[in-house]
């Protein structure tokens, strides 16, 4: 089914001041689901909404956010969320690293005991959108094993880049280092549907199609094997480790409800001006675009897509006809709606 973006907006948001968070504080929060859900990558969409709501309403997640700076300098600083919603703490990390990189060219931003932040493109976009380049990684609770191991030591960390152009859009990466987000298995589990080979193995390491296998003690498998867990390596030492936050099997699961989370998340702004005119900048990633869209096609290729292109236009077309929500997050809305007497969808 697909619902009007105005609606998932104005239920969320209700969900989430009727549990006592502050109207501005869930807004962010509602807006970095329903902009996964917009762009298609329904594993970090309105389907979290449910276990944030759980999470907060155990104590594991302050309603209200309160996010301190423990060092800082002209450039840099280290901010503590203090367990607050990651949506709201990376906001806050992400606009300081701005405002640093305006003044000092670059701005760089940690930050410890944060929660589940959404999409990592909706930070690293808040810099292209100010004519600079952003960098946004964040950790996560382990899902990988080592190359040859068989045991979660390491999350898919995930990372966002965002370069401003002269088109409507911005040039964007944002990618997952296992194969496939968590969340995309979580997403095919609640539709009953198999999942696609490569993305996770069993308890016992064996690559499966079946997602609640995956769940059930297994694994997500890294991007590129080797190479995608050495990325992943290294982002926990540009987070956890560099902020002084938690790391690796520090960190417990979010449907672990007996626990806080400690995420951390790292920040990297580049005031492109400061480096050479913005126009000038602009029509280099032009030429460059176009040495991609413009290369030969192979047989049967209609077009050639620069990366975020193909989200970007299914976010457009889907703020026209609606946002698809399938009938088991559907379902999980409506009992969340009613156990909090809010209007359901």
């Amino acid at each position: 089914m697909e619902i009007q973006r105005i609606k998932l907006e104005e239920f969320s948001n209700s969900c989430l001041v009727k549990i006592g968070v502050p109207k501005q504080e869930a807004e962010i929060i509602t807006n970095t689901m329903i902009e996964a859900d917009a762009r298609g990558i329904h594993s970090h969409g309105i389907m979290r909404l449910p276990i944030y709501i759980e999470r907060i309403q155990k104590g594991l997640i302050l309603k209200v956010a309160n996010v301190s700076v423990e060092n800082e300098t002209n450039a840099s600083a280290v901010l503590n969320g203090n367990f607050s919603a990651g949506q709201v703490v990376a906001t806050k990390a992400m606009e300081l690293a701005i405002s640093k990189a305006k003044e000092s060219s670059v701005g760089v931003v940690t930050v410890k005991n944060s929660n589940h932040f959404g999409i990592a493109a909706h930070y690293a976009l808040k810099a292209s959108e100010k004519n600079m380049i952003g960098i946004v990684m964040s950790n996560t609770s382990p899902l990988m094993p080592p190359i040859g191991g068989a045991e979660k030591v390491l999350g898919n960390n995930p990372l966002a880049i965002s370069a401003p152009t002269e088109t409507s859009f911005p040039l964007l990466l944002d990618m997952a280092l296992s194969n496939v987000a968590l969340g995309k298995i979580l997403f095919a589990q609640t539709k009953g549907i198999p999942i696609p080979e490569g993305w996770g193995a069993d308890r016992e390491g064996n690559v499966t199609t079946d997602p609640s296998l995956v769940l059930n003690g297994g694994f997500v498998l890294p991007a590129a094997g080797p190479k995608g867990f050495g990325l992943a390596l290294m982002i926990e030492i540009l987070t956890g480790v560099l902020s002084g936050g938690d790391f690796s099997k520090m960190i417990p699961s979010m449907y672990d409800l007996t626990q806080k989370q400690s995420i951390s998340h790292f920040m990297l702004v580049i005031n492109v001006s400061d480096f050479m005119e913005i126009e000038n900048f602009k029509k280099r990633i032009s030429l460059l675009s176009s040495y991609v869209k413009d290369a030969v096609k192979a047989s049967g290729v209609k077009e050639l897509y620069l990366p975020g292109e193909i989200e970007f236009k299914i976010e457009a077309d889907r703020m026209k006809s609606g946002i698809p929500i399938s009938e088991g997050v559907w379902l999980e809305l409506q009992k969340l709606g009613e156990s909090l007497q809010v209007r359901s969808l």
